[in-house]
């Protein structure tokens, strides 16, 4: 089944380090915790040195006034939400404590990918205890990762057991985090880096110069340069016009003159509606056959899919991951009110959440984008003003991203969104766009 299939059914990358475990027993012990269902489960982006998102961080933050969550239930919240499932492919970040180790409460979590992330400065422990801990979690087979590490004289006995240690800018200077970065890179060259809080993509090409491997924050969905003089190529322009005549709807002729001069795009037309899952039984051959099979609908989503893959060239890996970042967000928006909007509101919204990136995609100011597309005022007031009935619910999602949790309960509250569903819709999102992914073979 190919993506647009996918899309069209509308069900409710990289691999971590190479030294990843074995997958954990089939029979994990059983846990006392009770998972919470309306947890919120934060995801940061990790994204590699070649700008492919290889995997997040997931945590579940307090929320609404609520204390911290306990570690037993937080992991069963975890487990709920189908962590290990998603590290069999791809790489987990976890952050737990040490008493985790001594219970064996990271148990249920582990999978080839998951790394268990602990933190140097909590609890206080002395240095032999410490290396107590992650001699005990390296045991079962678990990837150690470190964090709130300062001067490497004080952890010689720590760094030689850890995979990967955690480095927030924040933490330092600039030149105290490049020292630490180098005398890191000349004393264990097989430990991978990862850098916290990089906000910019001129943050992430000086961690990336300075020898760092992975990158969290938020630079991936924020524009680098953009250029008002930029040239839009010829299948997304060819994907722009054809969006434009679905908007406006003109007649399948006029549809198939614009695909017809792009080879391109009339091979991806063919192969949507070849595909498994497009709900036709023999082979079609033509685009007014392919035009008719996948209707106008799912051929607009298709084509606003396809402007993350169309002329990628030396940015392939990054479209695919801002498309991966789309997909969870339109999904959400689309989902997080569905009790009250109708279906075309909620088609709009998806449609917000998907374009809302492409300023940052195509590097153009998104008033030149809006200004070659055919949009409702609605979506344009929410794209370019941030204004609008819409406006509200990407400033939910945009929070809820950003791990401002409480703000984004509060603009909950305002449109009458059930702050405690929103758990439950961002998960089912992210494992929807996760399962689309899959489905088009990008993973």
């Amino acid at each position: 089944m190919g993506l647009l299939s996918f899309l069209k059914s509308k069900p409710d990358a990289e691999p971590a380090p190479s030294n990843a475990p074995a997958a954990a027993p089939a029979s994990a012990p059983a846990a006392a915790a009770v998972a919470d269902a309306n947890a919120l489960v934060q995801r940061a982006e990790i994204v590699d040195e070649k700008h492919r998102l290889c995997g997040y961080r997931f945590s579940v933050p307090a929320t609404g006034g609520r204390p911290p969550m306990p570690e037993p239930m937080l992991v069963e919240t975890l487990v709920a939400a189908g962590l290990a499932d998603f590290a069999q492919r791809r790489l987990a970040l976890v952050p737990i404590s040490s008493d985790a180790i001594v219970f064996s409460r990271h148990v249920p979590l582990m999978a080839p990918h998951t790394v268990f992330l602990l933190d140097r400065q909590a609890g206080n422990l002395p240095a032999d205890q410490m290396a107590g801990r992650l001699t005990a979690l390296r045991e079962t087979g678990s990837q150690v990762a470190l964090h709130g590490i300062r001067r490497l004289a004080d952890e010689a006995s720590l760094l030689p057991l850890c995979d990967l240690v955690v480095l927030h800018l924040n933490d330092y200077t600039l030149p105290e985090f490049q020292t630490l970065v180098r005398e890191l890179r000349a004393g264990y060259p097989k430990l991978k880096l990862l850098v916290d809080g990089v906000n910019s993509w001129d943050e992430q090409r000086m961690c990336l110069a300075w020898g760092c491997n992975y990158f969290m924050g938020y630079f991936l969905t924020t524009a680098d340069k953009l250029d008002p003089d930029a040239k839009v190529d010829q299948g997304r322009l060819t994907s722009i016009e054809l969006l434009n005549l679905l908007r406006t709807d003109a007649e399948l002729p006029a549809l198939i003159e614009v695909a017809k001069r792009d080879p391109g795009m009339t091979y991806q037309v063919l192969q949507w509606a070849n595909a498994p899952g497009s709900g036709c039984t023999t082979k079609v051959t033509s685009l007014n056959q392919a035009f008719m099979v996948l209707g106008r609908n799912q051929l607009y989503r298709g084509l606003t899919v396809s402007m993350f893959r169309l002329g990628a060239g030396a940015n392939k890996e990054r479209d695919e991951s801002l498309l991966e970042v789309a997909l969870t967000r339109a999904r959400f928006l689309e989902t997080v009110d569905q009790a009250k909007l109708p279906q075309a509101k909620r088609d709009e919204l998806f449609l917000v959440g998907m374009l809302s990136l492409f300023d940052v995609l195509l590097g153009i100011p998104m008033a030149n984008l809006v200004s070659k597309m055919h949009l409702s005022d609605d979506i344009r007031d929410v794209l370019l003003n941030s204004e609008g009935p819409y406006g509200p619910y990407l400033m939910l999602v945009l929070l809820l991203e950003r791990d401002k949790i409480d703000r984004a309960f509060e603009i909950a509250e305002t449109l009458g969104i059930d702050a405690e569903s929103m758990g439950e819709t961002g998960q089912a999102a992210f494992k929807w766009a996760q399962e689309s992914l899959q489905l088009s073979g990008s993973e």
